[in-house]
């Protein structure tokens, strides 16, 4: 994905694309081809055990869309205010402009660590750096972060690496046009084909996660002393946003000019354990007292808005759609937190699946370094929806993965957006199931929520099952992937695997799963509690 919403969309490096035409491929054993393109009748067996069950006693939504109040204990919740029975945004159904607001209702990542009840990540120069469990606590967007995915199959490619955007596979599990490629599967073998990063915190595991989880700690009881990081202008003005986007929140304050030029001399600056000059120097100013890394994070966060939109809006209908996905993820999680008072809700970084976790009796051969990123955990109570059960925990914590539709579509021929009411889902699309299966997997959780966010009729809320027989049976099929091109050094060829039995039982498996996700709740938009939000559609 691109780095930043609205930006250019990323090429692969010449080491990671595939050969051109006319090239001399490796000369390929029959005994290798055999073998990788043979059904194994154990992973056939997981895959056809897989998405039989799941959703049993999982109660189905019957609230009317954007029912009125939460669920749990709501007394006394000074999020927000109880949602009205529709959204304000179906007001702006219609509307057109040249340039769609990618941020539109949305908040920054900067603003959600503000809320008591968010446990953010700090700077990545505060995190002790050594085993793979240590990469959790690493923000996500940021350089090392990607770094991190070098060498280790991630959920990103996850999709290419099991065949399913190859040629007759993408449309059955709902991907439309943008199955039907080889290219996906060829950037999965390339990346796996590299070194992953390895560190040496010289601290038993225990120790390092203990020191991490202190910094984290740390950083959160400052964070939430700070109040609303933009606050809501009291002045009255239209719309904060559209007055001067080239000006930062820190400046606005009458913070010190001089906190940017730091600010940027230590985003340069390689990194270092952490110290006593790693501490953050806080500016005081008459109204709160704010974070100088945080106050920096959304300064940069609020002037590249707008011309990420325009960047957006240059690729096409495309590029927004892209771009909005991500530009929106923080403001669905945060609804989903708002509209739960008693959730606490977590940041998290690169979660690496723990190869000794995998149980022997799936006999599954060897696995490459393997992750995923969910875009955050929340800890909830779900006996509403799955009820109590003697003996059983009310509270969970569950994987939280995020999908954004955009609702902004091409006007006629011309360069002109219209602002369009998208339906939202009844069931998730099945493309989506490796995903989540793979990080409640990575994270060591038995579910998760997918929240399917339309811009007009709110946040609809899937739980989904963590399947043991499907996550055998994929990680079967990149076992393969992984020991027979891989390892061999051998461009795994078109194809590679849609003609196995066990390869056609895990496509019909992951739809039946996708089938058995149970629609929970539909929760109205919300937003966090004293923070500015941009409600300009276009800008």
């Amino acid at each position: 994905r691109a780095s930043e919403p609205g930006g250019p969309k990323p090429k692969l490096p010449e080491s990671h694309r595939p050969e051109a035409a006319g090239s001399v491929a490796p000369v390929v054993s029959v005994s290798a081809v055999s073998s990788a393109t043979s059904s194994r009748p154990s992973l056939e067996k997981f895959a056809d055990a897989a998405g039989r069950s799941g959703s049993e006693g999982v109660r189905r939504s019957t609230l009317p869309s954007f029912a009125s109040g939460s669920h749990g204990d709501d007394a006394g919740d000074d999020d927000a205010d109880v949602p009205s029975t529709q959204c304000p945004q179906m007001a702006f159904v219609g509307a057109r402009g040249r340039t769609p607001n990618l941020y539109w209702h949305a908040p920054d990542e900067s603003q959600l660590r503000r809320h008591p009840r968010f446990i953010g990540l700090p700077h990545e120069s505060l995190i002790t750096l050594g085993s793979d469990a240590s990469f959790k606590f690493v923000r996500q967007g940021t350089e090392l972060w990607d770094e991190l995915h070098v060498g280790r199959l991630t959920t990103g490619c996850l999709t290419g690496a099991l065949g399913f955007q190859e040629d007759g596979v993408g449309r059955q599990l709902g991907m439309g046009n943008r199955g039907g490629s080889h290219g996906p599967m060829l950037g999965a073998f390339h990346r796996l084909r590299q070194g992953a990063m390895i560190f040496d915190s010289g601290m038993p595991i225990p120790k390092e996660n203990s020191v991490n989880s202190q910094v984290v700690q740390k950083f959160n009881e400052q964070e939430n002393k700070l109040g609303p990081l933009f606050p809501i202008d009291t002045n009255g003005a239209e719309n904060q946003f559209a007055v001067n986007t080239n000006t930062s929140p820190s400046q606005k304050a009458g913070g010190s000019s001089t906190c940017g030029k730091k600010n940027a001399r230590r985003k340069k600056a390689k990194l270092k354990s952490p110290g006593a000059d790693e501490k953050e120097t806080l500016v005081v100013d008459a109204n709160a007292v704010h974070s100088n890394e945080s106050i920096q994070s959304y300064s940069r966060w609020l002037t590249r808005r707008d011309p990420h939109s325009k960047a957006a809006a240059q690729r096409g209908e495309g590029g927004v759609r892209m771009a909005w996905g991500s530009a929106q993820e923080h403001g669905t999680f945060a609804t989903l937190m708002l509209h739960h008072p008693t959730s606490v809700a977590e940041e998290v970084g690169l979660c690496v699946v723990d190869h000794s976790a995998i149980p022997a009796a799936w006999n599954l051969g060897a696995l490459p370094p393997m992750g995923a990123s969910p875009d955050g955990i929340i800890t909830m109570d779900t006996a509403w929806f799955k009820g109590k059960k003697q003996g059983a925990p009310t509270r969970e914590r569950l994987v939280v993965e995020v999908k954004n539709s955009s609702p902004f579509r091409k006007h006629g021929n011309g360069a002109t957006f219209e602002f369009t009411d998208r339906d939202p889902y009844d069931h998730p699309p099945p493309y989506h199931m490796p995903q989540l299966q793979m990080e409640m997997l990575a994270c060591g959780v038995t579910g998760g929520l997918l929240c399917m966010q339309s811009a007009t009729r709110g946040v609809r809320v899937f739980y989904v099952k963590r399947d043991d027989d499907y996550v055998a049976a994929m990680l079967g099929v990149i076992s393969d992937l992984y020991t027979q091109y891989v390892l061999t050094h051998t461009t795994p060829p078109e194809n590679t695997f849609n003609h196995r039995k066990d390869h056609q039982a895990l496509v019909r498996a992951t739809k039946r799963i996708a089938a058995k996700c149970v629609l929970v709740e539909e929760i109205a938009h919300r937003q966090l509690p004293g923070e500015a939000y941009d409600t300009r559609a276009f800008v």
